[in-house]
């Protein structure tokens, strides 16, 4: 009778990656920003309110913007007519978001490309010793 075969275990990613932590809040930028005309923060935690309590925008957008008001969670949340008016913002912004994306994929992929051996260096001679596996990872 012949042998069964056996299945091969996934491997998988131990580990945060920083790098693509910050490549995802990128994009998240992107879509927020021309979508709803506001930074995934002031998305998140709203346009008006800043830690500690001060009025006014949080101040971490992209230059220059889209224009318009923002929009957050609440207001969404509260006013669902609102979604015709981020319905619009994705028709008028879909090219420039696209140009973007773009940009920042291929960005990323050079950035990556041009630092893996200082980062393999950091993570073999000073993170794996401390800590017995790479903290930054590509």
């Amino acid at each position: 009778m012949a042998r069964r075969r056996t299945k091969r275990k996934t491997r998988r990613r131990m580990g945060f990656s920083i790098i693509n932590a910050a490549e995802s809040l990128a994009y998240a930028n992107i879509m927020t920003q021309g979508l709803f005309n506001a930074n995934v923060a002031e998305f998140v935690f709203g346009s008006k309110v800043v830690p500690g309590g001060v009025q006014g925008g949080m101040g971490l957008g992209v230059v220059g913007g889209y224009g318009g008001s923002a929009y957050g969670i609440a207001e969404l949340i509260n006013d669902p007519n609102l979604f015709s008016n981020v319905a619009a913002n994705a028709q008028s912004n879909a090219w420039p978001m696209a140009i973007q994306a773009a940009t920042v994929g291929i960005g990323f992929r050079l950035f990556k490309r041009l630092l893996r051996r200082p980062i393999s260096n950091v993570n073999r001679n000073i993170f794996t010793p401390l800590l017995g596996k790479g903290v930054v990872r590509l």
